[in-house]
């Protein structure tokens, strides 16, 4: 046989062998698994208040991960992927985060537009030329196109989706006129729109989204004035206002909101200590966010702990590097239904813990210090004040003064499920006895 025939087919042969491993290593997920994480993810510490709803799918559904080991020299997913891809009768999601596909690659998930209802394609280099195919997958319900190069202009393309339900939008390619597009989304119920443009011009148009029940502002130019616009969401239950300059005042409109469950104002600089007034009237609240809030001599103190007290509903709280401490920390006592607790980075003492303890259903409380910082003064000795707890099962200490020396005090928090000691001067030898001392309990260093 000719040498250059030869080569050719060793070629061929070893071209089909990279094929056949590259559609070997997909190995889908359980769909809801892999929902459950991207809405973790979304939605941070409140997701527990928002609804995981987004494929409607039987519980053999599976979820494909594709990486650039999927992805040609062009963009496009082999060959031998997409074939594996077609062949799998229960796929129903597909994830190319942070891969290189490009515009025309997406053309390959056509043969999937009857049973794609999960896209991910964050991080992706795709922009508004791209719109279009996925606008065909007329299936889909949940699409993330976060940190794309996709633009308001382009999102009129997606308008075929009418049984979307989650949609991701970031950067700043997106502001107030992608607003007229996604309002276009009859079946929103979750909207993620972290780090755009988008103003309070914007809010009207996303009033026509009767369905919403979460919505992400996260990072944008919001400033609150037309929040009240939102009233007419009726089944609105979580707000993300993070890093925004959304007022204190703003926060008003909010009393509008009946079934608002969760709200996050972290690191807003002008949600202050006087701001509490009207955040004490959101009494339907179960979730609450106020890590770092105000400038430092604006943040969040005992006066505005106390007038918080009217949310008897709520279950999380964080109030992480405000200017809570323990001759302000005993109003907590009266939120009978905290289930989770976040005070790092504030004033908390052992003395403080003792108030702690009373909470009948905490199972979670972080009381941090970080050097530089600063933190809480809590050490191994307040451990004694959660002696005999009956529900607490998560704490974390990270940072705090303890050491191998104070092993012995942790007998008090037997119970314990999950112990995070990392930063501290506890050694590895110390957490391989605490982990012998606690059983059941997950210790992480």
């Amino acid at each position: 046989m000719p040498r250059l025939a030869t080569a050719l087919l060793a070629l061929l042969a070893t071209t089909g062998q990279c094929l056949s491993q590259n559609a070997d290593t997909l190995k889908p997920d359980p769909l809801a698994q892999s929902v459950k994480l991207r809405h973790a993810n979304r939605w941070r510490e409140l997701s527990r208040f928002v609804p995981v709803r987004s494929a409607e799918s039987p519980a053999t559904a599976t979820f494909a991960t594709l990486t650039d080991d999927h992805i040609d020299k062009d963009g496009r997913i082999k060959a031998g992927v997409l074939q594996s891809l077609t062949r799998q009768k229960h796929l129903v999601g597909v994830s190319l985060r942070n891969t290189g596909i490009t515009n025309p690659g997406i053309s390959g998930l056509l043969p999937l537009k009857n049973q794609l209802q999960v896209l991910d394609l964050y991080g992706t280099r795709i922009d508004d030329n791209s719109l279009k195919n996925i606008g065909a997958l007329v299936e889909l319900r949940e699409l993330d196109l976060g940190v794309t190069r996709v633009s308001s202009p382009g999102l009129v393309a997606l308008k075929p989706l009418k049984k979307l339900r989650v949609l991701e939008l970031s950067g700043r390619r997106i502001n107030d006129s992608a607003t007229t597009a996604i309002a276009s989304l009859p079946s929103l119920v979750q909207l993620s729109l972290p780090g755009t443009r988008v103003t309070d011009n914007g809010m009207a148009a996303l009033a026509s989204l009767s369905r919403l029940k979460a919505l992400g502002l996260s990072g944008t130019r919001i400033e609150g004035n037309s929040l009240d616009k939102l009233s007419v969401l009726s089944d609105l239950a979580c707000l993300d206002l993070a890093d925004t300059d959304v007022t204190g005042d703003s926060i008003a409109r909010l009393a509008a909101f009946r079934k608002l469950k969760a709200l996050n104002l972290e690191n807003c600089p002008l949600i202050v200590d006087a701001s509490t007034v009207h955040l004490a009237r959101l009494t339907s609240l179960q979730g609450l966010v106020l890590r770092k809030t105000g400038f430092e001599k604006q943040s969040i103190t005992g006066a505005g702990l106390a007038r918080l007290t009217t949310l008897s509903q709520l279950q999380h709280l964080n109030l992480s590097a405000t200017r809570v401490n323990d001759a302000t920390i005993a109003p907590l006592t009266k939120l009978t239904n905290l289930r989770s607790l976040d005070l790092g980075l504030t004033g908390l003492g052992n003395a403080g813990m003792a108030q702690l303890a009373k909470l009948p259903r905490l199972e979670s409380l972080t009381v941090i210090y970080q050097v530089g910082f600063g933190g809480t003064n809590v050490t191994a000795d307040g451990l004694q004040h959660l002696a005999g707890h009956k529900t607490l099962a998560n704490l974390d200490l990270t940072g705090t003064k303890i050491g191998d020396a104070d092993l012995p005090k942790f007998k008090a928090v037997a119970g314990l499920k999950q112990l995070t000691i990392s930063g501290t001067a506890v050694t590895a030898a110390g957490a391989k006895q605490l982990a012998t001392q606690l059983p059941g309990c997950r210790i992480i260093r």
